[in-house]
């Protein structure tokens, strides 16, 4: 299951936003430097800078680098802190997802999982994925693209990457 999970994160991730979730905000920046958790913002400008370098990876992998406007992602690499966790908990009351379609939803024991979609007009502006429970993980990505864009992405890493969610 886990490798699924794994598979449909990485099929889904150039999928992504214009305007900011507030509630997502709210997550990241209460635990963003905080001691045993890891927190990554990658801003609209180094994937700019990335698409217009010639890069022989990301060609391969066919990343469409030029419509990703943003990637957070906050997880807990502290296993002591996990028992006093939950991003899913901490976030679900805030989170505003009305306009989203849940792509998934898994609860197994301690851990939830959900999976949000934001399109209009066939393209993809936002893309959320939060873990809570066991592990706790915190995906959203904002840009503009298509679902077929997607392919590409999912295909390029295939069993190459291994992160237990």
């Amino acid at each position: 299951m886990k490798r699924m999970l794994l598979l449909l994160v990485i099929a889904a991730l150039p999928v992504l936003l214009t305007a900011q979730n507030i509630a997502v905000e709210k997550l990241f920046n209460k635990y963003k430097g905080k001691e045993g958790v890891t927190t990554v913002q990658i801003s609209p400008e180094l994937f700019q800078i990335a698409h217009a370098m010639d890069i022989e990876e990301v060609e391969h992998h066919k990343v469409p680098l030029d419509k990703i406007s943003g990637v957070k992602i906050l997880t807990i690499e502290d296993e002591g802190l996990w028992k006093d966790v939950n991003f899913y908990d901490e976030i679900r009351n805030d989170l505003d997802v009305s306009n989203f379609a849940e792509l998934m939803t898994v609860d197994d024991g301690g851990e939830t999982v959900r999976m949000w979609l934001k399109a209009d007009n066939d393209l993809v502006s936002e893309f959320l994925l939060i873990v809570g429970g066991d592990e706790n993980v915190l995906i959203y990505i904002t840009g503009s693209f298509s679902m077929s864009d997607l392919e590409g992405l999912a295909e390029s890493f295939g069993d190459d990457i291994d992160i237990d969610l």
